[in-house]
């Protein structure tokens, strides 16, 4: 069990955070905790602590001293664990909030910002690498990410900096740099006699990126040997090293789909379709659809009715362009539509809560311009939504416009994948059909087919084995892996699926350094 304690004046952050952990290691076993709790029967010997006060500090340096079990800390660290751990001040770098910042990606061009963050070797004791990452990029004007990670702030938000700190070098996992040169510390790992701490120097940590797997590893496996661990359930089926899904975005056109499917079917990859319904005005588009909803290996979802920014701006226009798709797509196919595809990846909370009063399972969104809290490291339930709706961010972007000019055209969307497979993250990627004004930056079809297929051939070369997912079929192991509640009965912890699902994938957990396949005997505690 893990407890999850922030006051109240953090609890946007720890709500969020809250949400991480319970898509990681199940909703049964991260439950938020008062400051008392740290001390009360049955304390969980795993702590998060969320943005908490100078006043809840020696509560925590008590703690840390003496229980066997591991803190991870987002956001500030109180002065008493700050200086307990050996922390010095600093000063915030002069232009900072500039730095963080990147200017537009031109086409054929990627952008960044100066300031970045640089992990250690140090990174591997928790499964990790030297990783780099601007607080800032883009690939397409000032939107899009292929890299799928969420922006760093430099505005005071939950999405920034929160602590002008230095730590201990023995301590240290990650730095900011400007211009390459270390300011502040971003990460770092202390290791105690009983216990271990780990520190994210932002409130949120690490819940939108990559990262979130030392997160989890910390949690999983580290100090195995004398420390509690936490089973982790894998966005990656078991038996399978890598899992992919790809869509194209039907904003102008359907029709013209059909030569990318035909080359995906040739491939034996699945393939899927977001519809927006305004192009249902043509019937043209109605053979494809029809022949497209009777293949296997297919899926239908929502693009909205007519494609509206921000779904409309409302909770009422939201629930008004997701029902009506949803009519007009089962009406001409016969087939209902149970996931959404938010328009220009917006995904606002109240078009969320309109989806899911709509009749939806769920949204794929998630974009580094806007709507940071669905920017989400691991698929399944969202902070402030029920049981039964998920998310899942899936920011890259197979466009023309996004080839790099000079080099390696695909290098990007390699690394993309690589990061995927290498942090265990069910990797979701996106392009959108032809249509008579918009040709998304690709010269002709065949040129486009040529470089999903270099894609699709990297892929391969890199995963052992790997598995191809229609949206459907990715979003429903999601949905079914965020029903499963991993309880502790003795000596054991067991799962409990409590709702019946379509899904026939196996579910892996990893666990003190290993991964195994959910069964029912549980695993020894």
């Amino acid at each position: 069990m893990i407890g999850v304690l922030f006051p109240e004046t953090s609890s946007a952050a720890g709500r969020l955070v809250l949400a991480a952990l319970q898509r990681s290691v199940s909703a049964a076993q991260a439950r938020p905790l008062a400051c008392a709790g740290l001390f009360a029967a049955g304390t969980p010997a795993l702590i998060v602590a969320v943005d908490v006060p100078d006043a809840w500090g020696d509560a925590l340096v008590e703690w840390i001293d003496g229980s066997a079990g591991k803190l991870l800390v987002f956001g500030r660290l109180p002065e008493a664990l700050a200086s307990r751990l050996g922390c010095t001040h600093a000063a915030w770098p002069q232009g900072l909030a500039e730095a963080a910042r990147s200017v537009p990606a031109l086409a054929g061009h990627d952008a960044q910002s100066a300031a970045r963050v640089r992990y250690d070797d140090t990174a591997t004791m928790l499964g990790g690498r030297a990783w780099e990452r601007p607080f800032e990029r883009f690939d397409f004007t000032d939107e899009w990410n292929n890299l799928g990670y969420g922006a760093i702030r430099a505005d005071h938000s939950i999405w920034a900096l929160r602590h002008p700190l230095d730590v201990p070098p023995a301590a240290r996992l990650a730095s900011v740099e400007i211009d390459g040169a270390a300011r502040l510390a971003y990460a770092a790992l202390w290791q105690q006699a009983q216990s271990s701490v780990l520190w994210f120097n932002r409130s949120v940590g690490p819940c939108d990126s990559f990262e979130w797997r030392l997160v989890e590893n910390f949690l999983s496996a580290h100090r195995a040997d004398v420390l509690p661990c936490q089973p982790v359930l894998s966005e990656i089926p078991w038996g399978y090293d890598a899992a992919i899904t790809s869509r194209l975005d039907c904003d102008e056109d359907i029709e013209s789909a059909r030569a990318l499917w035909q080359a995906y079917q040739r491939l034996g990859v699945p393939f899927s379709l977001a519809i927006h319904t305004s192009n249902l005005r043509d019937d043209t588009h109605y053979a494809i659809l029809r022949e497209f909803a009777a293949s296997a290996g297919t899926a239908l979802m929502s693009h909205t009715a007519t494609h509206a920014p921000n779904w409309g701006g409302s909770y009422e226009a939201a629930l008004a362009e997701g029902t009506e798709s949803m009519r007009l797509i089962e009406e001409v196919t016969g087939q209902r539509v149970r996931y959404a595809v938010s328009p220009f990846h917006q995904s606002p909370d109240y078009a969320l809560h309109a989806l899911c009063d709509a009749g939806y399972a769920g949204c794929v969104g998630g974009i580094i311009r806007n709507d940071p809290e669905f920017l989400i490291a691991r698929g399944g339930t969202l902070a402030g939504l029920p049981d039964g709706f998920i998310g899942h961010s899936q920011q890259t972007m197979l466009h023309g416009d996004c080839m790099l000019a000079s080099g390696d055209a695909l290098a990007v969307f390699k690394e993309a994948f690589d990061l995927a497979r290498e942090t265990r993250t069910l990797f979701g990627y996106l392009d959108h059909p032809f249509s008579p004004r918009y040709e998304y930056g690709w010269t002709d079809e065949a040129v486009r087919i040529a470089a999903h297929e270099q894609l699709i051939a990297h892929i391969r070369s890199r995963a052992v084995k790997p598995i191809f997912l229609d949206e459907n079929a990715a979003l429903d192991f999601l949905g079914a892996k965020a029903s499963i509640q991993v309880v502790e009965d003795g000596d054991a912890f067991r799962f409990i699926a409590p709702r019946a699902s379509s899904n026939a994938l196996v579910f892996a957990v990893e666990y003190r350094g290993e991964c195994v396949p959910v069964t029912n005997k549980g695993l020894p505690r």
